[in-house]
């Protein structure tokens, strides 16, 4: 029953409004309104709290060094970080969340709550795909069965689906104005290594696995985008910086947020949404990409 449900929403959703079309170069003001939208990679997990962190700030783990606070400084504003631990797109994104007895009101629901914002960023579908699970599966004893993929090819699909009805909820919220731009994220392969973790922990097959699991949860996301013109999938890439690497940008097992990125890792989000921002407005904001150009990311580790 669930499975037709969502055969019914994604018709609906694909219906009414959301059609496939090509990016077109987006002008925004010269200080956008921002919101960042997402699950504990977005909130910045593990890094330190905000500065006057509020008991939900705390309860989400957002951290003054999520990636949202860079992006902004790049677009000349501030930025309404909305991100939250154990986001799901449906239980987080566009609908309440439950986090530890809390509930937690949609985060789309409080992005349009002083009105539409002019650009929006999401990094979600990790918890969705049951990504950590997977990992911890990994780690403990054995990942990459027939049943593993049959159950995250699954539920990618259910990803999809979801991906889809947040993005009709973001046009619903608009009213009749034009949606805000909305950036969507990929996600890092965390590994490089089979020794990484320990010995024995993870074979060559089972790092194999997670990275074209990871492929997979990327292109679900990436899949949806080109079905609302007002979204953009933007690609996340460690190479050369996983867990254990010389300058590692994943948080250590050990670590408050295991496998989470470090402030390093932040900087590279920030630096991958700001590669796609001044990509889409350089045509019709020729100060804005100059701005861009000379702008420098600094990392603190």
């Amino acid at each position: 029953m669930k499975y037709v449900l969502y055969i019914i929403l994604a018709v609906v959703v694909l219906g009414f409004g959301i059609t496939s079309t090509a990016n077109a170069t987006t002008t925004l003001p010269a200080s956008p309104s921002y919101v960042a939208l997402g699950d504990s990679v977005a909130a910045g997990a593990g890094l330190p709290l905000q500065t006057g962190a509020s008991a939900e700030d705390r309860l989400c783990g957002r951290s003054s060094a999520a990636y949202a606070y860079q992006v902004a400084a790049t677009l000349n504003t501030s930025a309404t970080l909305l991100a939250c631990s154990g986001a799901k797109v449906d239980e987080g994104v566009y609908g309440p969340q439950v986090r530890r007895g809390t509930t937690l009101t949609a985060q789309l629901d409080q992005a349009f709550s002083a009105g539409k914002p002019d650009i929006i960023t999401v990094t979600i579908g990790a918890n969705d795909a049951r990504w950590i699970e997977f990992m911890t599966k990994c780690y403990i004893s054995t990942c990459g069965t027939r049943f593993d993929n049959a159950a995250a090819k699954v539920l990618r699909a259910d990803l999809r689906v979801e991906l889809a009805a947040m993005l009709y909820k973001v046009k619903s919220l608009s009213g009749t104005d034009t949606p805000p731009k909305v950036l969507m994220s990929g996600y890092y392969t965390p590994l490089a290594s089979t020794e990484c973790l320990g010995e024995n922990r993870i074979t060559a097959n089972e790092l194999s696995w997670i990275k074209t699991q990871t492929a997979n949860l990327n292109q679900a996301i990436r899949s949806v985008t080109p079905y609302a013109s007002y979204a953009t999938y933007v690609p996340v890439n460690f190479t050369g910086h996983e867990l254990c690497s010389a300058d590692p940008w994943v948080q250590a097992i050990t670590a408050a947020a295991p496998l989470h990125p470090t402030v390093g890792g932040q900087a590279a989000m920030a630096q991958s949404f700001n590669d796609s921002i001044a990509t889409m407005t350089e045509a019709t904001q020729p100060t804005k990409s100059s701005q861009y150009m000379h702008y420098r990311r600094t990392v603190a580790w």
